[in-house]
């Protein structure tokens, strides 16, 4: 884990950001992790969990994703964000129809990347963003709230 995840996390809901946590897991596993990590529980840290027990398709299927949504009061949009950090993940997220950011926390170069994503016919999926670390997507993320805020002033 990155030293300060934690605090990053806790930033994104004090900007108002719903988070989420999805896992192909069975929810029993996952909440005991949950409860046990860095000796605090991230419990706490999250609107709403959907575990691969939890519906009948796990990822790269949409399901778990738009069942988080649904559980939310949300619909499938382009500021809906779902982080993953594997291939299954950006599948699941263009089929849920939400932006795709690729948690690139392996610090893979470019080149692989694109042996990942290929954007070809067959594998026609890509991230919509990348990131190296959750410091980085808190930072994108508090860019584009801001954004947003100006545009709204602006608006007649």
């Amino acid at each position: 884990l990155e030293p300060d995840i934690r605090q990053q996390l806790e930033h994104l809901r004090e900007l108002g950001v719903k988070t989420g946590l999805i896992s192909n897991r069975k929810r029993e596993f996952l909440e005991h992790e949950l409860a046990l990590v860095d000796g605090t529980g991230w419990e706490d840290l999250f609107d709403v969990v959907v575990c691969g027990s939890d519906v009948e398709e796990r990822k790269p299927s949409p399901q778990m994703l738009l069942k988080a949504m649904e559980i939310l009061g949300k619909k499938p949009a382009e500021s809906c964000w779902y982080v993953g950090d594997s291939t299954t993940d950006v599948i699941a997220a263009k089929e849920a129809g939400v932006t795709s950011i690729f948690y690139n926390g392996a610090g893979w170069d470019q080149a692989w990347l694109d042996k990942i994503f290929p954007h070809t016919v067959k594998h026609p999926h890509r991230p919509d963003a990348v990131v190296g670390s959750i410091a980085e997507l808190t930072t994108l993320a508090r860019h584009l709230l801001a954004q947003h805020k100006r545009v709204e002033r602006a608006r007649p």
